[in-house]
Formats: C-alpha cells, sequence, structure tokens
C-alpha cells in the first residue's frame, strides 16, 4: 500500500472514532454540562429577583461559570458582585463587620473590604487579633503605606503595654503578662522590634538578682530567659546554690530543697528530703519506743 493509501485509512479511523467520544467544545465543557450551568444561572437570578439573595449567593456559587456561553459568564460575575455588595452592606448595617468583610471580599468588592478592614480596626485598635488581620490583608494586597500606619499602631500599642509593665512591677514585682503582650505588639511591628521588651526584662532581673527570697530570684530567672541572658540565668543558679546550702545548714530542709531545685540540683535536693524524712522516721520510732517504755513504767508504779 503507498503511503496516499495509508494517510486515507488513518483519516477514516479518526473519523469514526470521534464519532464515540461525547461532544465537547473548545472550552472543555460537553454541551450537557453548558445546559445545566444556563438552568443554575437562571435558579439564581429568579432566587435574586425574588429577594432570596444568601439563596441566589450560594446557586451562583455551584455553576461552572466557565460553562456558561454568550453573555452568561459576564452574568455571573455582575450577579455574584452585586449579591456579595448587597450582603455586606446588611451585615454593616447591624455592626456585623467581619461578616460584612467576608461578603464583600468573597464576591470581589475589593474597595468595600478594604474600608470594613479599616473600620473594624477603629472600632478595636487595642485587639491584636483585629490589627494583625488587617496587617495580613494589606500586606496580601501590597498596600505598604497601609501597613505601614497599622505598624505604627501596633507600635503604639506596645509602648501602651509597656507603660502598664512599669506600673505592675512597681506594685507587685512580677509583670510577665504584660511584658508578653508588649512582646506580641512589638512582633506585628517587624523584626527585631522587641529589642525592648527584652532590655526592660533583663533590668527586672537585675533588680531581683539582688533579692535573696525563692519567689524573687526564680521570677529573675524567669524575666533572664526572656531577655535571652544566657550568663544572668546562670548567675541566679549560682545564688540559689549558695542559698540552698546556706538554709541546708540551718536545718531547713523544705527551703533548702526549694532553692536547690532553683538551682537546677533538683536531685540533690530530692535526696537532702529522702535523707531528712528517714531521720524524722527514725526519731519518731525512738519517740514511740520512749513514749512506750514510761508508759509501762508508770503503770508499774501504779500497780496497774
Amino acid at each position: 500500500m503507498n503511503q496516499t493509501g495509508r494517510i486515507g485509512i488513518a483519516a477514516a479511523l479518526a473519523l469514526m472514532l470521534t464519532g464515540y467520544l461525547p461532544m465537547a467544545w473548545a472550552d472543555g465543557c460537553r454541551t450537557e454540562d453548558e445546559k445545566t450551568a444556563a438552568a443554575q444561572l437562571r435558579k439564581a437570578e429568579d432566587s435574586e429577583r425574588a429577594g432570596k439573595l444568601k439563596e441566589a449567593y450560594e446557586t451562583a456559587g455551584k455553576i461552572d461559570s466557565m460553562c456558561l456561553v454568550g453573555d452568561g459568564y459576564k452574568r455571573h460575575e455582575a450577579m455574584r458582585k452585586r449579591l456579595g455588595l448587597q450582603l455586606g452592606q446588611q451585615e454593616e448595617k447591624q455592626g456585623r463587620l467581619a461578616a460584612a468583610f467576608d461578603w464583600y471580599k468573597n464576591s470581589g468588592n475589593a474597595a468595600e473590604a478594604d474600608r470594613v478592614k479599616l473600620q473594624q480596626v477603629d472600632a478595636s485598635p487595642r485587639d491584636r487579633n483585629v490589627v494583625s488581620n488587617a496587617i495580613d490583608h494589606f500586606r496580601f494586597k501590597n498596600n505598604n503605606a497601609r501597613v505601614a500606619e497599622l505598624r505604627q499602631l501596633a507600635a503604639k500599642n506596645a509602648d501602651l503595654e509597656l507603660a502598664s509593665e512599669d506600673k505592675a512591677f512597681t506594685a507587685r514585682k512580677e509583670s510577665f503578662d504584660e511584658l508578653g503582650k508588649a512582646k506580641d505588639w512589638f512582633y506585628l511591628v517587624g523584626e527585631g522590634a522587641d529589642k525592648k521588651v527584652r532590655e526592660r526584662a533583663e533590668r527586672r532581673g537585675d533588680s531581683l538578682l539582688k533579692e535573696d527570697t525563692h519567689r524573687h530570684l526564680e521570677n529573675a530567672q524567669r524575666y533572664f530567659r526572656m531577655a535571652e541572658a544566657k550568663s544572668k540565668e546562670k548567675a541566679v543558679q549560682d545564688k540559689a546554690l549558695r542559698l540552698a546550702q546556706e538554709h541546708e545548714k540551718k536545718g531547713e530542709i523544705t527551703q533548702a530543697t526549694s532553692f536547690y531545685g532553683l538551682a537546677g540540683a533538683t536531685a540533690k535536693g530530692n535526696e537532702l528530703e529522702k535523707r531528712s524524712e528517714a531521720q524524722h522516721k527514725k526519731s519518731e520510732e525512738k519517740r514511740q519506743k520512749q513514749f512506750t517504755k514510761d508508759q509501762d513504767k508508770l503503770e508499774k508504779e501504779l500497780g496497774l
């Protein structure tokens, strides 16, 4: 068979095979898919005309918009945006800003979403989650100006927490909660912004390291950990070890055990406690024997 004959047979086979394949358009949608999409679009439009906005939006969300022919795609996109705008406005009127933002964003009403996101921040400027979400939102949109404004707000809130920390430490020599909140705000400001927190924590640790009570030294150690001051953490342990030994010499076992634990010598503290308990048990047994002996002697003297 010559080359021309082979080509003819191949063409005939290809034509036969196409008869067994479902009819498809260039966009990959079968005729029945296009009919389904068109019917769903009409249903969504009917729901919208009936005032059933959420139902219309849900129906529109199920449509494969790539299978809409003619002006169907444009009608679908315009309807989703229109519905999202109305539903967002309803939520906004009720003061439900988070829900309004979701409607605006998901329906492509970008300007409204931006406006409500800033409105959320204005309503709750001290809410870290609100500010953090706003930073993420505008950073994703490469809106550097808005991000910078929000970071300035975070820095202001961090300074307010540091002021609260100062009052707390003055009042009770402990301010971990306030210092932790300041650190969280500084995290939103940017990398390295929490240096103020580390410096403040180190100063607090220095102040408490001068004390001899277990509580103050334990807190000093926590502050030095926040400050990432390893050498000063070691200074706390050294002092705690010295105090543990002093209490042990005085027979103050409970205090000694606590300080050994703070010094990182828990095993030694446990050993001391066991020895003390054993000694106490031995003394108690001796006391009981003496008590029994004295009781027997008294009974004999009384003729009992």
